[in-house]
């Protein structure tokens, strides 16, 4: 155990600190009291029950969207292609909103893919493979050495002798 004042190691058999002399055990009281129970269940159904409602806006939000670029396309069929004044226009303006809603959509679900690959499979950062050999050095060089910045002119810096000898 780890005092919480100074740090320093104790063993848990200890009631003081031996460097600053914190009261431990009530820090460890205070500690077995913060430690999550049964209460940690009740935590995970309310984080389920919070995503679930989260979804559910989601997909409530997707419909109002879906609903408002659709009269959106209803109005540029309807006012600007049939009737002939700026069919080109329409077309682009209608193309336009099916590509940005496409990119929208792929953003997401390309997230919501590396969010899952990521949950699935933690990455091991601080472990090598057995296959390399990181005992030997490589044959060849692979970079040339660059000369010292410093060297030959580095000059003896004068010491000035700072102790008074009584005489």
């Amino acid at each position: 155990m780890f005092c919480p004042n100074c740090g320093a190691k104790n063993t848990t058999e200890q009631k003081f600190c031996r460097s600053c002399g914190l009261n431990l055990e009530q820090t460890a009281v205070s500690l077995l009291e913060q430690i999550p129970t049964s209460e940690s269940a009740e935590l995970v159904t309310r984080q389920r029950n919070l995503e679930k409602f989260g979804n559910i806006a989601f997909g409530g939000f997707g419909l109002v969207l879906l609903t408002a670029i659709s009269a959106i396309i209803y109005f540029i069929i309807t006012k600007m292609i049939l009737s002939g004044t700026n069919v080109f226009f329409g077309i682009l303006l209608i193309a336009f909103v099916i590509f940005a809603g496409l990119s929208l959509v792929f953003v997401m679900f390309n997230e919501d893919l590396k969010d899952r690959k990521q949950k699935s499979n933690p990455t091991r950062t601080n472990e090598l493979s057995e296959k390399l050999d990181t005992g030997k050095l490589l044959e060849e060089k692979s970079f040339e050495p660059f000369p010292s910045v410093t060297e030959d002119s580095t000059e003896l810096l004068y010491a000035k002798n700072k102790t008074r000898k009584f005489e």
